[in-house]
């Protein structure tokens, strides 16, 4: 499994090209592997193509905005294959679909679109984060996205599950490599439903994890910290999760 940097983590940073060639150089320089892109600037595919070649850094998986994935799903199948990036991703569904009813008509939503990506030799996955496991009549959302879509793939998050309570380890054992080539590393300072830190400063051991991920054939770890802008330098949290969780690979 390579480790890498989700960009959105770098999004106040990564306003302009400019801006963003000097983040791809930052994670380039730290160590990281490949990366995920999410909440950049606007930037024309092969442009972005050549910088992740440049710093060797392939992108393996993107959160895409709703619309495009409904009303632009050729162009953005294209501009997928120009950078060579494997999965177009979901980072949430809308708030009205955040019900039982709703998740179903959300998945009536996307059938079309995912069944063109899927079809185009790409994979469409979906984010979570902790909503999905609110109890709704008994019936986690999470779980009907798992068994009543079987062509949608995921990218889970850690923290989003620890804040959900619910098991990671089971959820990687059951969408193992097949569903789900993609997971987000992001940690929780403290118990319970604590605020997102830097991996290896919190609570959640990543060791088993990574462990687990390996013997199911999960291919990327990524390293997501939404609220790094807020907590100062982004690069130096971004190190800080590497010089953490990077040895745990070994």
């Amino acid at each position: 499994m390579k480790f890498g940097a989700q960009f959105y983590t770098l999004r106040k940073r990564a306003t302009t090209p400019a801006e963003l060639e000097i983040c791809f150089a930052e994670m380039h320089k730290i160590g990281y592997e490949v990366a995920q892109m999410s909440g950049i600037c606007k930037m024309d595919p092969y442009e972005l193509r050549d910088m992740s070649q440049k710093y060797e850094l392939p992108i393996t998986v993107t959160h895409s905005p709703l619309d495009r994935i409904l009303n632009d799903t050729k162009a953005l199948i294209e501009e997928h294959k120009i950078y060579g990036c494997p999965v177009i991703g979901l980072g949430s569904m809308p708030n009205e679909n955040r019900t039982v009813e709703g998740t179903r008509e959300f998945l009536k939503m996307i059938e079309r679109p995912m069944k063109e990506i899927n079809d185009a030799g790409l994979a469409f996955a979906y984010h979570n984060h902790s909503f999905e496991f609110d109890n709704n009549g008994g019936t986690d959302i999470y779980d009907i996205l798992v068994e009543e879509a079987p062509e949608l793939n995921f990218i889970m998050d850690t923290y989003w599950f620890r804040h959900g309570e619910r098991d990671i380890m089971k959820y990687i054992k059951e969408l193992g490599g097949k569903r789900m080539t993609n997971i987000h590393f992001k940690d929780m300072k403290n118990d319970p439903k604590g605020p997102i830190c830097p991996c290896g400063e919190g609570v959640i051991d990543f060791k088993p994890i990574i462990e687990l991920c390996d013997k199911v054939g999960v291919k990327y770890a990524l390293v997501e910290q939404d609220n790094a802008p807020d907590l100062g330098d982004e690069f130096a949290q971004m190190k800080t999760s590497f010089v953490n969780t990077f040895p745990l690979f070994k």
